[in-house]
């Protein structure tokens, strides 16, 4: 039987899913393929649920060398749609670099709590209110102080977020 290609919207849409990036957390290399999460030649099956963005060493990894399990990248997917559907491009980059570093503080700029917003609502990250430099807007009838740094603490429910996240674990 002949393989038939991956429709083109089908693979863009698969792409997009992972930001142009390979879809394993730990890699994010930007060189993409895209790859069978059930092999081709087992389902004959093209869909979006079906594929995945991976880079060729990951894709080579999963395919040839069997270092990754079916299940694993099955949850990568997963992750995916949680990821996409509920945390902006900054808290996922954020995700990335304290699973890399293990720091449990940090500090963000003027807006900070704005970006990570969605994270805090989830009890991943509590913002410790420490007292900063502030903007001040001032008028006759107005004055408003802006905070300019916030001060996030990860929260144990958000380390064992990020270790999920970053091992490929379910993160629902």
């Amino acid at each position: 039987m002949s393989r038939d290609s991956v429709p083109s919207e089908i693979k863009r849409a698969v792409l997009v899913e992972a930001g142009h990036r390979c879809a394993i957390p730990t890699c994010r290399a930007t060189t993409t393929e895209i790859a069978h999460i059930v092999p081709w030649a087992e389902t004959q099956d093209n869909s979006f649920a079906n594929l995945i963005a991976l880079c060729p060493n990951c894709h080579t990894r999963y395919d040839q060398k069997k270092e990754m399990d079916r299940l694993s990248v099955k949850m990568y997917k997963h992750n995916l749609g949680i990821l996409n559907n509920r945390y902006g491009e900054f808290e996922r980059r954020l995700f990335e670099v304290l699973a890399k570093s293990e720091e449990r503080i940090f500090v963000l700029g003027a807006a900070g709590d704005l970006l990570v917003a969605n994270a805090v609502k989830d009890g991943l990250f509590e913002d410790q209110k420490v007292q900063s430099a502030n903007f001040v807007v001032q008028s006759d009838d107005f004055n408003k102080a802006f905070p300019m740094n916030f001060t996030y603490w990860v929260t144990d429910a958000g380390v064992e977020f990020i270790r999920r996240f970053a091992r490929g674990a379910d993160i629902a």
